[in-house]
Parts: structure tokens; C-alpha cells; sequence
């Protein structure tokens, strides 16, 4: 199957990482899931026998990792495009965690950028792992996760980087320091990675497009979202830590500039004059 200019795209950011290979299968396959299901294991919660639906799957390696460390009975992936199963199953096979084909319970489908082609209340539980700042319309699609779940299911959700943290704009490679986004205009950032790739236009054209259309939502227009689309949301983590600011972004909100990502949960809001959930 040719190469699509989005696998390219992605590969070409996984070269573009340094002289040290970007651990990518890992980082998805194992780290990824481990963070997921840690999260839901503090609270005794388990995806084991459960229908899972993945919303922004990518190339479905979080899928296949989600799928052997929590055993879900079975697990939907949803992108705008169909994952490469050929590439999927090779990478695999490379890392040495699999042998034969894909698993029969893991399934992908192609979603549009605002519908899920499935059933209401069609899974336990939906997870969405840094998707959501590339989503350009979110109570639309938080509706659709809403409308898929069961009543009883639940969402999990991760977001890293946010838009306003360091490293917002998905272009750390080309600018380590981070904030560029803040500090530098779109000309200059699309200048600097056509200096640095003369050879490559396309793959420089896919990176800056991805760019451009993160939402810049903020975890605070994350919870507003959320609400609107009939969830609530009972357990978050913020991911922060120590950040140097330029002197030219002193009046940006520090929650803003200190809050680089999210994971949390959010259940379907009981009908009206019913508990709210514990």
C-alpha cells in the first residue's frame, strides 16, 4: 500500500527528533496504556471485559498496547483515516509483540471530524489519548463520545501539550527552548522549518499545517465542553511542573503557560432529579 502524506508526515517528525531514534512504538505501546490504566487503576476502575472505543487511534499502536495490558473484550479505534494494518502488524512484529495477525478483537474504524460511525450507547468506555487539541470542534464531538457511551460507561481523556504550554505547538525539534508559537509569528516558524528541510516541502507543509489547526482549548474550555455535551467530570490530573517564561510572555496567564496537559475522567450526567455520581 503507498505511503499516505500523513504516515509520511509522521515520520518524518519521528526523524526529526535528534540523532537518537524517537522511541515511538514504545512510548505508545507501553508507556501510553501504562499511564492510562494506572489512572483508572487508582480508583479500582478496569477495562478488562469491557467494550473500548479509541477516538483519534493515529496508527493504532496505542490500541494494540491497550488492548494486551487491559484486556478489554474489545476495542474500536476511530480516526479520520484508516490505520496502515500492514505497518501496524510489521512494527509490531519488530518489537517483538506479536507473532501472527492483529488480534481478532481489535477492529478501526474511519470516523468523520464530527460523527462516530456506531450504535448509541455502543461502549463501556471511550479514551482519547492526545487527540483533543487537534479536534476543531469539541462539544460536537464530546456529543458523539456522549452519544456512544453507555449510561453507566465512562470517558477517559488525555490532552499533552496544550496549546499555551511550552511545548503547545507539536514543534519541539525545531525549537527546544518551546513557546515559539508565543514568541514568533507563523511566517517566521514556517521560514525556520524550510531553512532547516529545503529537500522536504511536503513533509514541512504537513508538520505546519497540523500547526495551524490545533484549537488552542484550554483545560478550563475543556470542562466548559465537557458540561455542554452532557458529561461531567469527576477525576483530573494536571501535568505541570517548572517553566522558565521569556520576559515578552509576562502578561500570559500562568495557568496557561504551567499547565501542559490533562487526563481525566467524565460520566454521562444523570437525568434529571437522579443522584449525581459519587
Amino acid at each position: 500500500m503507498p505511503e499516505t502524506q500523513e504516515s509520511a508526515g509522521f515520520r518524518f517528525l519521528r526523524e526529526s527528533q535528534g540523532d537518537e531514534p524517537w522511541p515511538w512504538f514504545s512510548e505508545h505501546y507501553e508507556q501510553a496504556p501504562a499511564e492510562l490504566l494506572d489512572f483508572l487503576g487508582q480508583d479500582g476502575i478496569t477495562l478488562e471485559g469491557r467494550s473500548v472505543a479509541d477516538v483519534g487511534c493515529g496508527d493504532g499502536i496505542i490500541d494494540l498496547g491497550i488492548l494486551a495490558a487491559g484486556r478489554p473484550a474489545s476495542l474500536v479505534g476511530f480516526d479520520l483515516q484508516a490505520p496502515d494494518l500492514g505497518s501496524l502488524r510489521d512494527e509490531a512484529r519488530k518489537a517483538g509483540v506479536l507473532d501472527g495477525p492483529l488480534p481478532s478483537a481489535l477492529e478501526f474504524r474511519t470516523c468523520t471530524p464530527t460523527t462516530l460511525p456506531a450504535a448509541d450507547a455502543a461502549f463501556d468506555v471511550v479514551v482519547s489519548w492526545s487527540t483533543f487539541e487537534h479536534v476543531q470542534r469539541p462539544v460536537t464531538v464530546f456529543r458523539e463520545i456522549r452519544r456512544v457511551l453507555r449510561p453507566d460507561g465512562f470517558m477517559f481523556l488525555q490532552i499533552w501539550p496544550l496549546y499555551h504550554s511550552q511545548h503547545g505547538s507539536h514543534l519541539w525539534p525545531w525549537f527546544p527552548a518551546g513557546f515559539a508559537h508565543l514568541r514568533h509569528g507563523s511566517d517566521e516558524i514556517a521560514a525556520a522549518l524550510a531553512e532547516a528541510h529545503p529537500d522536504r516541502p511536503r513533509d514541512v507543509e504537513f508538520v505546519l499545517e497540523e500547526y495551524r489547526e490545533l484549537n488552542r482549548v484550554t483545560v478550563d474550555d475543556l470542562q466548559r465542553a465537557i458540561l455542554a455535551a452532557g458529561m461531567v467530570i469527576t477525576k483530573f490530573e494536571l501535568m505541570t511542573g517548572t517553566v522558565h517564561v521569556d520576559r515578552s510572555l509576562s502578561r500570559t496567564a500562568l495557568s496557561d503557560l504551567g499547565i501542559s496537559g490533562i487526563k481525566l475522567l467524565a460520566v454521562p450526567m444523570p437525568p434529571r432529579g437522579s443522584d449525581p455520581p459519587d
